[in-house]
């Protein structure tokens, strides 16, 4: 084993150890260098590896942090722990945390005292009882205590409307087909000429 791992290979252990104490130093040694480097991105939530989310998110302080979220859901929440921590009891920082989950939301204030109004939109996952559950626990996570929440979860749509013109133009050149009646021959051989001109302009409709 030293023979062969003397020109890459320095232990870092007495002299006295064993062939088998150096060779697995040096398997471990093999394994480590063949992993990914996790570095400069190790501490980045939205780009490290899936397994290193939860220790951030940990390391973060993150409140409201699920098992049945989606990593996308989990990056997010993680990313912008300290935006949400520092603007938690705030209508902000409220939509700050939905955002987080992905949804489209507003918060607004509502016509009693402390009192909120927090209107959710969902663009793909379906209007389903644990939705509401999720979007409640994150509310009642960053909300102030005294505040009072009404949530109305919608689902919105973008339907894109064009306005446009279709202009056609056209010019009609028609000529009678012509007829040599001065020319007397036994067999008819009418000749004719016909020339037709079209213009055509077309537009197509602007957005």
């Amino acid at each position: 084993m030293s023979a062969q791992s003397s020109d890459d290979f320095i232990s870092v252990q007495p002299e006295n150890r064993t062939v088998v104490e150096e060779a697995l130093e040096y398997a471990w040694n093999q394994l480590i260098a063949a992993l990914p480097d996790p570095y400069p991105n190790l501490k980045q939530p939205l780009e490290t590896a899936a397994e290193f989310v939860d220790l951030i998110a940990q390391e973060r302080g993150v409140l409201d942090y699920q098992p049945g979220d989606t990593l996308a859901q989990k990056r997010n929440t993680t990313d912008q722990a300290f935006q949400i921590h520092s603007k938690a009891g705030t209508r902000s920082g409220l939509k700050d945390a939905l955002d987080a989950l992905g949804f489209n939301s507003s918060v607004e204030k509502a016509d009693e005292p402390y009192a909120i109004t927090v209107i959710a939109d969902i663009e793909a996952d379906s209007l389903t009882e644990a939705l509401q559950q999720r979007l409640e626990a994150r509310v009642t996570a960053y909300k102030s205590e005294r505040d009072s929440v009404g949530v109305d979860v919608v689902r919105g749509s973008q339907v894109p409307i064009y306005t446009g013109i279709l202009t056609e133009t056209g010019v009609v050149n028609d000529c009678v087909p012509y007829t040599n009646t001065e020319t007397t021959s036994d067999v008819a051989t009418p000749m004719g000429l016909l020339n037709e001109t079209y213009i055509l302009l077309d537009s197509e409709p602007g957005s």
